[in-house]
């Protein structure tokens, strides 16, 4: 009798995965749950070819739902136990650089020096757009293309916050109001508002509040959806 051969694995989603092997194996038994969640974090966000991932605490902070100073010490502790090296600049940007032992992928090193910018731009758009509950979105190919679009075209990660901002805010009023689940499923979405927050007329002080209305809304939302994406 033949032997049955075993069926074979298909991938839900074949791209954006990410090869978590023998290194997430040696990081979860010397990691703290914080630090293992955020170094999870980096290696999904990080570039595959460098290992590097640019952030700031704040964005960090937002994305795992946790305070500022709990992730600037669990990001002194991926120093500590030599899983990541952080490179800090002066300013509230920094780069985290998962090590060698922890990296399933060969680095390369770039060999564009120009190109380094264009990259932590999509990055942190990437971070920055896939944080709030109502987007449910896999940073697609077509996405990061778009990022680089807005990074050639002199858009400034000021106007994409703000984008992103005022688009949420409009999508959690559609979804509190209209009482609809369906969430935002590309950056497409935002980059059609980046022309709208460059308006002269809107004034500084209005960003602020929108920002903490915002917050207000998206908990009032997963409140009461808490089982939606």
């Amino acid at each position: 009798m033949p032997l049955m051969s075993a069926p074979r694995l298909i991938l839900k989603q074949p791209t954006g995965w990410f090869a978590a092997g023998r290194e997430f194996t040696q990081a979860i038994t010397i990691l703290s749950d914080g630090a293992f969640k955020l170094y999870v974090h980096a290696c999904l966000m990080g570039n595959r070819h460098t290992g590097r991932l640019s952030a700031t605490v704040d964005e960090l902070a937002r994305v795992m739902t946790r305070a500022p100073t709990a992730v600037a010490l669990n990001l002194d502790e991926l120093e500590a136990l030599a899983v990541c090296r952080v490179v800090r600049n002066g300013g509230s940007q920094l780069v985290i650089e998962i090590s060698d032992r922890f990296w399933p992928y060969q680095k390369q090193q770039p060999q564009d020096r120009t190109a380094e910018p264009e990259q932590e731009f999509v990055q942190k758009v990437r971070v920055l757009f896939l944080a709030p509950a109502c987007v449910h979105a896999s940073f697609s190919a077509a996405d990061e293309k778009l990022a680089m679009d807005l990074y050639r075209r002199g858009v400034s990660m000021e106007q994409v916050t703000r984008a992103i901002l005022l688009g949420c805010a409009r999508k959690y009023v559609s979804m509190l109001n209209a009482k609809v689940r369906t969430p935002i499923t590309s950056l497409q979405y935002f980059a059609d508002i980046v022309g709208e927050v460059s308006e002269p007329g809107i004034p500084e002080s209005y960003w602020e509040p929108l920002r903490s209305k915002v917050t207000r809304m998206e908990q009032q939302w997963q409140k009461a959806n808490p089982t939606s994406p």
